[in-house]
């Protein structure tokens, strides 16, 4: 894919004899921190990166975005595994939606290099609502990714997806998922359920979140705490910078009076 290897995709061009310039068939973007700042994204191609624990559901979430029929039977993923397909949106639009799969024990390899976020564009994560164990592991890792982000610049809207909603969910289900999507300013989990071909929308609401990457961003703890830091900061400066030019304008006003009382002597 072009998103993926574009170098690749440009010889694969000149080998089958792409007619004219093949330079001209590969579309450059604006880098998305510029997005973030109109608040707005123009693209046609989203990649979104899917996390979360084992058996949480995200195989399931690739099948059903490709077509694919349910199956029962569970089937560990071991490498980053990719899916790619058309979304419609209200009006006719047409976006390409990209996602990567990312099996839970390749999360911190990926996270260990600076521009690991820089080709994202939003991020699930995926976790099995019948399972506080599967719960809290997604949301370790929604953490891990959103303070990756903060410490590199390179935050990225964020959803979180209860899958297997056709299951009873854990108890304090209703009151976790309200805690922890209030503290860190993001939507509530989405419920969807593979099983039932019920995706309540979520591959629109992943390009609609993506279109909009200056929201849906969540914010850590530790992000929380620098920003009032820096905050804080600002504020000292600015006081003074007010105090020294009231210093300043005060020197001079007496360097002009001391000035016409020595004249008038």
């Amino acid at each position: 894919m072009t998103l993926l290897d574009p170098a690749r995709s440009l010889e694969n061009l000149i080998y089958i004899g792409y007619p004219g310039d093949p330079l001209s068939a590969i579309r450059v973007t604006k880098r998305r921190s510029l997005d973030r700042k109109k608040q707005q994204s123009e693209r046609n191609v989203f990649q979104c990166f899917v996390f979360g624990p084992a058996n949480a559901g995200k195989s399931a979430l690739i099948n059903s975005f490709l077509g694919r029929p349910y199956s029962d039977s569970y089937s560990p993923t071991t490498d980053d595994r990719y899916a790619v397909n058309v979304v419609e949106l209200p009006g006719g639009i047409k976006k390409t939606l990209v996602l990567r799969e990312i099996p839970e024990d390749g999360v911190a390899k990926l996270l260990s290099s600076k521009e690991s976020l820089t080709a994202c564009d939003v991020a699930v994560f995926v976790h099995d609502s019948s399972d506080e164990s599967s719960w809290k592991r997604a949301i370790e890792l929604l953490v891990h990714v959103a303070s990756n982000g903060e410490d590199t610049g390179y935050e990225v809207p964020c959803l979180i997806v209860a899958a297997k909603d056709d299951l009873d969910s854990f108890p304090m289900a209703i009151q976790d998922c309200t805690r922890v999507s209030q503290d860190m300013g993001i939507e509530a989990p989405i419920p969807i359920s593979s099983k039932l071909s019920d995706s309540n929308n979520i591959f629109r609401r992943i390009v609609n979140a993506a279109e909009h990457p200056h929201l849906s961003i969540p914010e850590t703890e530790a992000g929380r705490s620098r920003k009032q830091y820096h905050r804080l900061i600002n504020r000292s400066l600015m006081f003074v910078s007010v105090g020294a030019a009231v210093a300043i304008v005060g020197f001079a006003a007496y360097r002009v009076y001391a000035a016409r009382r020595n004249s008038s002597n």
